[in-house]
């Protein structure tokens, strides 16, 4: 027992010589006086928490330090540590010098593009990591980078909680990447060519069964994987704006209980069917903005949304159809944004407002009665009396006046700001006929199909017209010109051509001279 015990002391005092002998022909940056170099900050809290801020940022540092300043102090128990090296030239990042502190750490923009493993081995208790806008592969990335320290035969875990690696040039995640990180909360891959999820990055996503917010934005993917989803029963936050999608993923159900921000925007779907958000029953955030070709949505899509509060439906330049009546049974909505978009027009079914007689006091029900803001600027609103009876239920007083929401027809509201408009004057009003405009969903006279036809037609006539009138003309100028009006045409012929005829023939009796010696030919 004792050979074993002697054994392993000798195996640690080998790695640990090792791990030194690793580091120390790399160097780092000075630590001396660093707080000269760098911003160093200390504070403390009611119970005597101490703080720690230590900035280096844009200090054209190649390394990290190899130490901590001696202003945090050696005791770095029940401290907190925030250090940052973001904006430099760091394209090795060296293992983390050693502290017990909560420890959040970033290097942004550092041009990274090796990460010393074990980097995080000597911090265990740090919590979140900014690795973003660096030039990270994943070649680079392995499970070895998050290991914790060794421990008799296994190496412990780390403490983080929130992992940013955005902006890098991942096209995959190795399969146990995770596997020394399983409190991990946040992850945030967005803008990664990641295109398609390979078998080795869906159970990456998988493993770390805790994890709340997940942001895959802007990674070019189309499709998801069940598998994801199945093992993250805690999911909360979901981003995948701007990629491939073309419909709302059916997966997303396998979460509908837990998730509650959903962001869809700048994906190129046309249409959201009536069963889109089916399951999503503890759904708060939904942002459906930004989409080039996203034309109608559904009646009842919103309707199994009970939950929602907040619904971003914005800049979607081809939306024409929107299903306001499917908002009625999400009664804590705040916020609606359907500004920007091509909409002439929304409607509500005024009668589902529930009116009770409490002591000859009527009280009106209102759909949304914590309704913060309407923004509704940006459409070519058509203000007729339906529009703004609808408007005034949902209350004028949350349509937001800085924006000056405006009247695009009838012409004789043109330009006219929706809040100051009211149903009392507009239902009430008789548009002239020479001011009478198109109903929203016709098209322009022009474009309707009976006038086309007739267009058509008379095109028709008239060309025929004009071809018979040609052919007509050209008939009658032929038969002129043969005819020539029954007449003999009248031959002229010059004397001198006579005389000259007659000399030529040797007729000289025919040629008569006159007395001033002109020649003058006479009839034979």
């Amino acid at each position: 027992m004792d050979y074993y015990y002697l054994i392993l002391l000798l195996s640690l005092s080998c790695m640990l010589t090792f791990s030194i002998a690793q580091h120390e022909d790399i160097p780092y940056e000075d630590v001396e006086d660093i707080c000269k170099t760098c911003l160093c900050l200390t504070a403390h809290d009611n119970d005597k928490r101490y703080h720690h801020l230590l900035s280096c940022t844009a200090k054209r540092f190649k390394h990290i330090l190899a130490r901590w300043p001696e202003e945090f102090g050696k005791n770095h128990n029940s401290v907190d540590i925030v250090a940052t090296f973001s904006n430099n030239n760091i394209e090795l990042l060296q293992q983390l010098p050693a502290t017990n502190a909560t420890l959040t750490f970033s290097c942004r923009h550092c041009g990274i593009k090796y990460l010393q493993a074990p980097t995080f081995m000597d911090v265990p208790n740090i919590r979140r990591l900014d690795l973003s806008w660096n030039e990270i592969t994943s070649d680079v990335l392995t499970p070895d980078i998050f290991r914790g320290p060794y421990r008799m035969t296994h190496y412990e875990p780390i403490a983080l909680l929130d992992l940013d690696l955005s902006h890098n040039k991942l096209h995959a995640l190795n399969r146990k990447l995770f596997e020394h990180t399983p409190n991990l909360l946040k992850l945030h891959l967005s803008y990664n060519e990641l295109d398609v999820l390979n078998l080795p990055t869906v159970l990456a996503l998988s493993s770390p069964i805790n994890l709340q917010e997940l942001d895959l934005s802007h990674t070019g993917i189309k499709a998801l994987s069940a598998t994801i989803f199945k093992s993250l029963a805690n999911l909360r936050v979901l981003n995948l704006s701007g990629n491939k999608f073309t419909t709302v993923p059916d997966q997303l159900k396998l979460i509908g209980r837990s998730l509650i921000a959903l962001n869809l925007a700048q994906n190129p779907i046309a249409n959201f069917p009536e069963k889109s958000f089916i399951g999503m029953k503890s759904l708060e955030r939904l942002n459906i903005s930004y989409m080039p070709e996203l034309r109608s949505i559904a009646k009842n899509v919103f309707t199994p949304l009970e939950t929602l509060r907040r619904l971003d439906c914005s800049h979607n330049p081809k939306l024409q159809e929107f299903d306001m009546e499917s908002l009625i049974h999400s009664h804590n909505l705040s916020n609606i944004d359907i500004s920007h978009c091509a909409l002439r027009t929304i409607s509500l079914t005024l009668d589902v407002t529930k009116e009770f007689n409490t002591n000859a006091t009527v009280i009106t029900v209102m759909p949304w009665p914590h309704l913060l803001s309407l923004e509704i600027v940006g459409n070519p609103w058509f203000c007729d009396c339906n529009f703004i009876q609808t408007i005034e239920y949902v209350n004028i007083k949350h349509v937001d006046k800085d924006t000056q929401a405006r009247c695009d027809t009838p012409y004789v509201f043109s330009g006219a700001r929706i809040s100051n408009l009211t149903s009392e004057r507009i239902c009430s009003l008789k548009i002239p006929q020479k001011y009478k405009a198109i109903a929203a969903e016709e098209r322009p006279r022009f474009l309707r199909k009976r006038y086309i036809i007739l267009t058509v037609i008379t095109a028709a006539v008239v060309v025929s017209i004009g071809v018979l009138v040609g052919l007509s003309i050209g008939a009658i100028r032929r038969r002129l010109k043969r005819d020539d009006f029954g007449v003999e045409p009248i031959r002229y012929t010059s004397v001198r051509s006579s005389n000259l005829s007659a000399f030529s023939n040797g007729n000289t009796n025919s040629i008569v001279v006159n007395g001033n010696g002109a020649a003058n030919a006479s009839n034979a």
